[in-house]
């Protein structure tokens, strides 16, 4: 059985390799299989926990590539006899329970996910609590209880994470403040172990950590504190916290996290003087655009109130699309008069709303919501539909703006484990993880409601892009905070010079960087952009995020450019499902084509081998062939025919006739440019053009030419046999006159018979003669029909 080395690393460190301990660890439970004890792993758990401890399995997990069972299956049949069984040899759980975190802490880097690493936790420390309970006796129990608890606190580490990814530093602040008050007691107990290499290894571990979650509290007090008026100097406190982690044995992963976090209060700290925006009053909209593919002539008026009908069926079952209840479903697009345009095909922006119910923000056990967020279904007959939510933004200071963009972010924490500090929930109380889930599930929604619509359409064909998604940040009222006070802003365009502005402009982070990550986003990337229709505006945009501000135009006239702008974010969903089709028909023509040239190629072998043209085998490959092409034809048209009716869509969306008037067609342009339409648009066309322009046509031309050669040589070769029956029967026939003419009537009409008279004989041989001219007539026209059809049948395919 392997022992422990103190020169061999067997004690895994987070964010290290692990070889050393996974490779003790197999070692180990082979020599117990070996020896038989009774605690050993079977071979299939052996089998099991191989897959289980390796990061490929993980790796295929989160990037939905396994078809293994339910992982969670796994872990409650695998991990516990592991533990059993690791426990029972000396520092054997020490050295399982660190290489756990280990490979706990490399899963996690690969998806924001917490539900299978709590469980991976839960599971193991479970185990190990259970053997404590039933009174095992080693020498080793002190240090490896420790060691399980060192695993059970990455649960805090995880809530932690998810508070961070809300962007609300209240929240980090309790959270870390309850990961401080475990790690602080659990490396008290480790210093009060007896030395040793174990002992040593789980006191560098849990002292790190203890000093990671303190450094992330003292940031987000420093940071709240700056942030919410108190602007004293803080680079002493500052420079007294990068001390005491420039001292900590820290990996290179953690001191780059920690970095990250001081250089986003060093530079709150640097602001405290300059001015800082307030945003007084405006609102923020998300929208997750959706495409739905249509096939063939579907009508997609039809189906829109197809939806809207079920939809408000729906509604009156008391149903929900997901976590939100239906609450009314409009025959109308909820849009402002600017879109009243049509075309001469009576086409316009028109469509169906369905109004789903609120999603509520609030702190743990306080009913008061810190936030309110509508949200709706917009289903339009041009094809761009999309789920949007809607908050207020009222006296928010620039924090707060950006704690609310988080809320859209698709790595957002899940806000189910931080239920005792912040909460979303609908108005009965059911918490929610977050916008992006719930998003997820009204697009789930709308997929079951489309498989009960009839026709040609089902919920395989809407099409969400996981993670698309648009930001409209609208300003209709704004102050500038200093230290001297706080001054209302008249210029719109001062806005992007003063502090706090980057949150409102800058791309959702993939992932936590900091306490505040906001505050180190730049705006050099930022373009504006002129509008005609409103007063002293400002339209900016990177990316997915719109900013528009207007502090003297009318209501009216900024909710019809947040309509453009919500438009706009809208065809990015149109769009892709129309590209997905194209993928679709693609795929469909290479497999159409790759069965043409294995058929061809089996032509090919047929004429090498010199088979007949009449064979089975001959006529089956023509047969294949006929069909093939007609496939590849019949696929080919109704991507032609996708393509001419989305680019009618297109046509209509650029033409003048989508809005009232053409003056207001110039800001929609604008619009659309500024949200990148030019490129979907390019993307789309690109597509096309490359699938249309493959060798689909030479090739089909290949396969025409050859089943022209292949029926002209069957046509040749059935002509041959045909003539040659033909030709045969007529010998056969001369022969059996012949035969007659030479002896039965020449017999008749020398012997006669003795009843007949000379006229009866001589109307016999007439009659005899007749019935010839007959058979030899109708065999003449038989086989003259024969070459006709034959070369009808030539001339067709040839066509």
């Amino acid at each position: 059985m392997p022992q422990p080395s103190e020169h061999e690393p067997i004690f895994a460190s987070a964010d290290l390799p692990a070889e050393a301990a996974r490779a003790w660890l197999t070692a180990l439970f082979d020599a117990q299989a070996a020896a038989g004890d009774p605690e050993a792993l079977t071979s299939g758990q052996r089998a099991d926990l191989r897959e289980l401890l390796g990061s490929t399995w993980w790796r295929s997990l989160f990037r939905g590539e396994s078809t293994v069972e339910d992982p969670e299956a796994i872990l409650i049949r695998a991990l516990p006899p592991a533990v059993r069984a690791a426990s029972a040899a000396s520092e054997g759980a020490i050295v399982l329970a660190l290489y756990l975190r280990n490979l706990i802490n490399e899963a996690w880097s690969m998806a924001w996910d917490h539900q299978l690493l709590v469980a991976t936790v839960e599971v193991a420390c479970g185990e190990a609590a259970r053997l404590r309970a039933e009174g095992a006796d080693r020498a080793d129990d002190e240090v490896a209880e420790l060691a399980w608890r060192l695993l059970g606190f990455m649960r805090s580490e995880f809530r932690v994470e998810s508070a961070l990814l809300t962007g609300r530093l209240e929240v980090v602040l309790e959270v870390t403040d309850d990961a401080v008050r475990q790690a602080g007691p659990l490396v008290d107990a480790i210093r009060e172990c007896a030395p040793g290499a174990a002992r040593d290894a789980l006191l560098r571990e849990a002292s790190n950590e203890l000093t990671y979650y303190r450094t992330i509290r003292a940031c987000a007090r420093v940071g709240q504190r700056l942030l919410t008026g108190d602007r004293r100097d803080a680079a002493a406190e500052l420079d007294r916290m990068r001390a005491h982690v420039e001292a900590t044995d820290f990996n290179h992963v953690d001191a780059s996290e920690l970095r990250g976090h001081l250089a986003a209060v060093d530079t709150i700290n640097a602001a405290r003087d300059r001015e800082w925006l307030h945003v007084d009053a405006g609102r923020i909209r998300f929208v997750y655009p959706f495409g739905i593919r249509q096939w063939g002539h579907a009508d997609a008026s039809d189906l829109v109130e197809a939806l809207r009908v079920r939809a408000e069926e729906l509604g009156a079952r008391g149903g929900s699309f997901g976590d939100l209840p239906v609450v009314e479903a409009l025959a109308r697009l909820d849009l402002s008069d600017v879109w009243q345009g049509t075309d001469n095909f009576g086409r316009g922006y028109r469509g169906a709303t369905i109004r789903l119910g609120d999603l509520l923000l609030t702190r743990g056990g306080d009913d008061a919501p810190l936030m309110t967020i509508r949200s709706r279904i917009q289903l339009s007959q041009l094809g761009n539909h999309s789920v949007v939510f809607e908050l207020d933004l009222d006296d928010a200071p620039a924090h707060r703006v950006a704690e609310a963009l988080h809320l859209a972010s698709p790595v957002f924490g899940d806000l189910r484990e931080l239920g005792d500090v912040l909460r979303m929930a609908v108005p009965n109380g059911m918490p929610l993880a977050g916008i992006p889930a719930v998003a997820a599930g009204v697009i789930d929604g709308l997929r079951t409601l489309l498989d009960a619509v009839p026709g040609q359409v089902s919920g395989e064909d809407l099409v969400a892009r996981e993670g698309s998604f648009g930001i409209l940040v609208t300003v209709l009222a704004a102050s500038i905070v200093d230290p001297a006070g706080r001054r209302r802003l008249s210029d719109t365009h001062r806005l992007l010079d003063l502090w706090g502005a980057p949150p409102l402009l800058h791309p959702l982070p993939s992932g936590v960087a900091s306490v505040a990550d906001w505050a180190l986003h730049d705006l050099d990337s930022v373009r504006t952009w002129p509008l005609l229709h409103l007063n002293r505006e400002l339209l900016a945009a990177t990316s997915n995020m719109t900013l528009l501000a207007s502090f003297t135009s009318p209501d009216y006239a900024v909710s019809e450019m947040e309509s453009y702008i919500e438009f706009a974010h809208s065809l990015h969903g149109m769009y892709h499902g129309w590209q997905d089709g194209v993928r679709y028909y693609a795929e469909r023509i290479a497999d159409l084509l790759r069965d043409t040239e294995v058929t061809l190629e089996e032509a090919d072998e047929l004429d090498q081998l010199g088979e007949d043209a009449l064979s089975p085998r001959r006529t089956g490959v023509i047969a294949r062939l006929d069909d093939l092409v007609r496939d590849v034809e019949r696929t080919e048209l109704s991507l032609q025919s996708f393509v001419q009716s989305n680019e009618a869509i297109m046509l209509f969306v650029e033409s003048p006739d989508i809005v009232a008037s053409p003056p207001l067609r110039t800001d929609l342009d604008t619009i659309l440019e500024s949200n990148g339409y030019e490129r979907l648009r390019n993307g789309f066309t690109r597509a096309v053009a490359d699938v249309l322009g493959t060798r689909l046509r030479p090739l089909l031309d290949v396969v025409h030419r050859r089943m022209a050669q292949a029926y002209t040589e069957e046509t040749t070769a059935l002509r041959e046999a045909r003539d040659q029956r033909i030709a045969l029967a007529f010998q056969l026939l001369g022969v059996v006159f012949g035969v007659v003419g030479l002896s039965g009537l020449a017999a008749i009409l020398q012997a006669g018979n003795p009843g007949w008279g000379p006229d009866v004989a001589w109307g016999l041989l007439a009659g005899i003669l007749v019935l010839a001219g007959l058979i030899s007539l109708v065999l003449y026209l038989l086989a003259r029909r024969g070459r006709r059809t034959l070369r009808r049948g030539g001339r067709n395919e040839r066509r």
